[in-house]
């Protein structure tokens, strides 16, 4: 385990709103940021960072924490591995001791996969800049437009055309083959571990990609034609891109090049330019348009929405000219929806690529492109339309084939975009409706989630005021009967926690009940329920109805009782409890009374 005193050293040193900052655009609300939730579909911001509690919350999803599980849910990374990253954003030194054996093996590991990268990132760059092998590449970079400078911030390189040139250099670093291995740098020779290893990439340009803090985790190689070899890297059907394989650091899915550069722009612009090539987004940012990103070698999916969405509410996607190009895009359709994420298309008329359209048009018509883009939905209009015809026949299976996007359109926009449908296909906007409603939908299965608790609005109130205004209101709660308050135990350790003076992480850390950290987080991120100079007037008033609810659950059971010894003749019991219920009612009674003041 490691030290609580470390954890605690981390939180006192580290902004939760700046690390937060780098996944979700926040703006400031109060004494709070908020901003679109990276943990579930909204257009409405409800997430909430509240750097003086050291907490996030969403009021949405009800997810939220510390700054060490924004870290691990947003990276996938456990505990221990968020406890270093924070520790080393803020200079707290976690040494391996503290570490069970389990944590540091996969510290190691991970760690160790992104050091062979970043090795074997320096010596591509190296090749590239300072041998006699590298100018090939330079040249070809010159030729394709870009600059000095993009080359450096992108950290491009070359892999010499040799079987293991990478191999050697990284072996006389000190690592070992196997490292190499996992790190997807080489492939074995042959079945077994007898057979050795050899460089997978070979003559070609090779382009870092990098995590969102600017660690190098894989590569992408584009074969130089121009280089000769006995190689397999010179065939004249060798593949023109080799990207690495997926590894214990890299996931393609979820991963967008150039997302580290381009999320300052991408949060600035709120806006963010999806591409398919390494080049197009190399020669945008060049041209001044650093929000694109793209993905890597593969389609889009729905983990780079959650990439997207909580950076920007609009998308513009820049796909390839060509058919394929189209169809990507149509496809693109749902998951932007699904994401609720504005997309819009831009059309790149006879330029192939956004990279060829920039180098041969510029910047400014470039710009004039972009102010002019169409939504990506009147694409898809087209394309269905012209897939079907215009037959009563092809226009209903136009309506069934764009039904599953349809619904995913929530319900204020829905009504707009049905009416867009019937216009393109000539319908009548109910016959849409009817047409969407009958395609098949997909049943709901499993069970219901358990029952969550949530507190009660009072019991809650007293939580924000404890939070909000302690001085003085954890005095007048002091005096109160726990079990007056409430029974469920969390919340009453809450309260004692609280009322000690601990910070609400610890508390949340302390406690460990999902339910009543939800609980706590809302009340914290919360603003403006009460004022510092009616906190304690509040409490008390609170304090209150929980001793007439008690007072009344009391009568109630008097009452009971009143009547069985009415009914059995019990005269010496039954004046003594309806004395006691009279003293109840004046204490009920009284208290109202301070109510009306």
């Amino acid at each position: 385990m490691i030290d609580r005193t470390i954890i605690e050293a981390i939180r006192d040193r580290i902004d939760v709103a700046e690390v937060v900052g780098q996944t979700v655009t926040l703006k400031r609300r109060g004494t709070s940021l908020v901003g679109l939730c990276p943990f579930h579909q909204e257009k409405t911001a409800s997430f909430s960072v509240v750097p003086h509690k050291g907490i996030f919350h969403c009021f949405g999803c009800g997810e939220g924490g510390d700054v060490f599980k924004f870290v691990m849910k947003t990276r996938g990374v456990e505990f221990a591995e968020a406890v270093r990253d924070l520790g080393a954003m803020c200079g707290v030194t976690i040494e391996e001791r503290q570490l069970t054996d389990d944590e540091q093996r996969r510290l190691k590991a991970r760690a160790g996969l992104h050091e062979v990268c970043e090795a074997a990132a320096q010596w591509f760059q190296s090749v590239l800049m300072t041998r006699p092998e590298g100018k090939v590449a330079l040249d070809y970079l010159a030729k394709r437009g870009l600059r000095d400078d993009t080359v450096s911030a992108f950290r491009l390189g070359f892999a010499p055309a040799s079987w293991d040139g990478l191999m050697n250099h990284l072996q006389g670093q000190g690592y070992a083959t196997e490292l190499i291995l996992s790190a997807g740098l080489a492939r074995r020779r042959g079945e077994g571990s007898q057979g050795g290893a050899y460089d997978l990439f070979r003559g070609r340009l090779m382009i870092p990609i990098l995590d969102t803090r600017g660690r190098v985790n894989a590569f992408g190689g584009r074969i130089l034609e121009e280089v000769t070899t006995r190689s397999d890297a010179a065939r004249p059907d060798a593949p023109k891109y080799v990207n690495s394989p997926e590894t214990d650091i890299y996931k393609k899915s979820k991963v967008l090049y150039g997302l580290y550069q381009a999320r300052r722009s991408i949060q600035l612009k709120n806006r963010v330019l999806v591409v398919e090539g390494y080049f197009d987004v190399l020669s945008l940012h060049q041209s001044g348009f650093e929000e694109a990103v793209a993905t890597c070698g593969t389609a889009l999916t729905p983990d780079h929405m959650r990439i997207i969405r909580p950076l920007a509410r609009t998308a513009v996607a820049v796909f390839d000219g060509d058919s394929a190009g189209i169809r990507a895009a149509v496809r693109s359709m749902p998951l932007f929806v699904g994401a609720g994420i504005e997309v819009k298309r831009l059309d790149l008329g006879e330029a192939k690529d956004p990279d060829e359209f920039v180098q041969t048009l510029g910047a400014e018509a470039f710009e004039s492109r972009l102010s002019t883009s169409e939504p990506l939905l009147e694409l898809v209009l087209r394309d269905a339309k012209s897939a079907h015809g215009s037959s009563p026949e092809g226009r209903q299976r136009a309506v069934e084939q764009l039904a599953p996007l349809l619904r995913k359109y929530p319900g204020p926009a829905r009504s707009a975009v049905f009416a867009r449908v019937a216009s393109t296909l000539g319908l009548r906007e109910d016959v849409v409706d009817s047409w969407v409603g009958r395609a098949r939908m997909e049943p709901s299965v499993g069970p219901a989630p358990p029952a969550r608790w949530r507190g009660s609005r009072e019991l809650n109130h007293l939580f924000w005021l404890l939070l909000h205004h302690p001085e003085g209101v954890a005095e007048v709660i002091a005096k109160a009967e726990p079990s007056m308050i409430t029974e469920y135990g969390p919340a009453r350790q809450a309260f004692a926690l609280l009322m000690e003076g601990r910070e609400l992480p610890e508390v949340l850390d302390s406690v460990g009940d999902p339910d009543l950290a939800r609980v706590l987080r809302a009340a914290a991120a919360r603003e403006g329920l009460y004022g510092a100079e009616n906190a304690m007037n509040a409490a008390c008033q609170i304090l209150d109805k929980f001793e007439i609810r008690q007072i009344d659950t009391e009568l109630t059971s008097l009452e009971s009782e009143i009547a069985t010894c009415a009914s059995s003749n019990d005269t010496s019991s039954y004046f003594s409890l309806v004395r006691d219920r009279q003293t109840l009612q004046k204490r009920k009674d009284a208290i109202k009374t301070r109510f009306a003041r």
